[in-house]
């Protein structure tokens, strides 16, 4: 198999760190792959918790948790995560008000349905 002699050039310097065997190669690259593969579960619940909650202590019992128990962590932490991000809840409190202002205001005439102008001078 031949190679560009350019990327040749720059691969070589690491291809030394890797084994000459191609089974312990083949071991490396494995280990590199789950290496990033924890990296990014990591990464990923810290940007998940930091939107999901204000508590420092949930936040760094999730990240403790996931670094530390990579998979099982990670599952555990999908299990545990809080429902709803801050903005959800801030979103849904804020709909609650508004529906409860709504309740509250009395009817205004664009609201009334359609009466006759004999319906109206009754009242």
């Amino acid at each position: 198999m031949t190679i560009h002699p350019l990327l040749q050039q720059f691969l070589e310097p690491w291809l030394l760190l890797l084994a000459d065997d191609p089974v312990l190669r083949a071991l490396q690259g494995g280990l590199l792959f789950l290496g990033v593969i924890v990296v990014f579960l990591v990464f990923f619940a810290t940007r998940d918790i930091l939107l999901r909650t204000r508590s420092f202590p949930a936040m760094l019992g999730s990240i403790i948790l996931v670094a530390f128990l990579p998979l099982v962590g990670f599952f555990l932490y999908l299990l545990l995560r809080p429902a709803r991000t801050i903005m959800q809840r801030e979103t849904d409190r804020k709909i609650d008000e508004i529906l409860h202002a709504l309740e509250k205001a009395p009817r205004n005439k664009m609201q009334e349905p359609n009466k006759t102008k004999a319906e109206k001078s009754k009242d």
